[in-house]
């Protein structure tokens, strides 16, 4: 009696699991793993797109207006006061609206488009497919035996389980892949031009000695006291690409004058100073005629004749500049600055500095 008994819970067990495989709705991990559908792994054509923008709000509710008029599925949408990332599927027919209205709002960065066929991923998932479909059709005709003892049937109904799960599984990415067809999953970032992170927020150092040469050309050079034009040579040693540098070199005058003691012979000058490119001409990306303005800041020590009265005066240069030819290894660059002196004796030492420098790789 027990035997019977036995016997036929066993087929109905094996009946329950199996109808369970077809039709019932998809366990809790078949579930999980379902929300994850809308991942780039079930789509032919991936595209990355960032953009940099200066009038971010109207950038943003742009873009935001194209993807809910434009997207088929959302599947991730953040916004910051500075920052938008979403990631959507879009049909690859809409992709030339996208990169038509992202430039026109702003600079691109970045812009991939990839491409790849899913027939191999296909192919390889049918396969798996009938395996499992084979491997549950094996386990519950040995479910169906009697000679299974109580150990190996519950063993047998786990693995069953997890049979069914998979099955399950691999019939879900299946159906992903063919409903995502003619579709594209778009990954897109826009950052406000002043937050983006590969701008001024994100240091990215370098090592890149070089020489500047120097010619100052004073407004209201004091007989006896100063020379009209200062020229000289400078270390300019390049620390970021931003750039940040520091500038250590040696002025002297044009016009010689020995016979003053009180006379400037000599401007020893210590500057730190940045450039920031502007938000057109190229931001600085371009490899020739890259503009920018600039600072710099620090001070100079004046040397006289009779070597007496010798003093550290403070200064500011404000200027701009243009990269006459820039790559990953080499700087050729030039700039015209206003040298002012921050002290009582500016009128006399203030004027036009221009500067020429070379700088490379080290």
């Amino acid at each position: 009696m027990m035997n019977i008994l036995t016997k036929k819970w066993g087929r109905c067990g094996a009946f329950t699991i199996l109808l369970g495989a077809l039709l019932s709705p998809a366990p809790i991990v078949a579930q999980s793993r379902m929300t994850d559908s809308g991942s780039d792994a079930t789509y032919e054509t991936q595209k990355h797109l960032t953009l940099a923008v200066t009038k971010f709000p109207e950038a943003r509710t742009a873009l935001t207006a194209f993807i809910r008029r434009r997207a088929v599925r959302v599947q991730k949408q953040e916004e910051t006061p500075s920052q938008l990332t979403a990631e959507f599927a879009l049909a690859k027919a809409d992709l030339v609206r996208l990169d038509s209205l992202t430039t026109a709002l702003g600079f691109v960065l970045e812009n991939n488009l990839n491409a790849r066929d899913l027939g191999g991923r296909v192919a390889e998932l049918r396969t798996e497919e009938q395996q499992a479909v084979a491997q549950l059709a094996t386990q519950q005709q040995q479910l169906g035996t009697a000679t299974a003892t109580k150990d190996e049937r519950i063993e047998l109904r786990r693995e069953s389980e997890r049979t069914t799960n998979r099955l399950t599984d691999l019939r879900q990415q299946l159906t992903a892949i063919d409903g995502h067809a003619g579709q594209a999953y778009v990954t897109l970032r826009l950052y406000d031009e002043v937050s983006f992170p590969t701008g001024n927020r994100r240091v990215s150092f370098v090592n890149m000695p070089g020489v500047e040469f120097g010619y100052l050309r004073l407004d209201n050079p004091k007989v006896g006291l100063t020379s009209s034009t200062y020229q000289g040579y400078a270390l300019k040693y390049l620390v970021t690409r931003g750039k940040s540098y520091f500038n250590l070199g040696v002025y002297r005058p044009v016009e010689k004058n020995s016979t003053d003691e009180d006379f400037v012979n000599e401007l020893f000058v210590i500057n730190f100073g940045q450039d920031f490119y502007p938000r057109n001409f190229g931001r600085g990306r371009r490899r020739y005629l890259n503009l920018y303005s600039s600072y710099q800041l620090g001070g100079f020590i004046i040397n006289r004749n009779s070597d007496k009265g010798n003093e550290f005066i403070p200064n500011l240069n404000l200027g701009l500049g243009l990269e006459i030819l820039k790559t990953r290894h080499i700087l050729l660059d030039t700039k015209a600055s206003y040298f002012v002196p921050l002290n009582d004796r500016s009128r006399d030492l203030r004027g036009i500095l221009g500067q020429a420098s070379f700088n490379f790789v080290f």
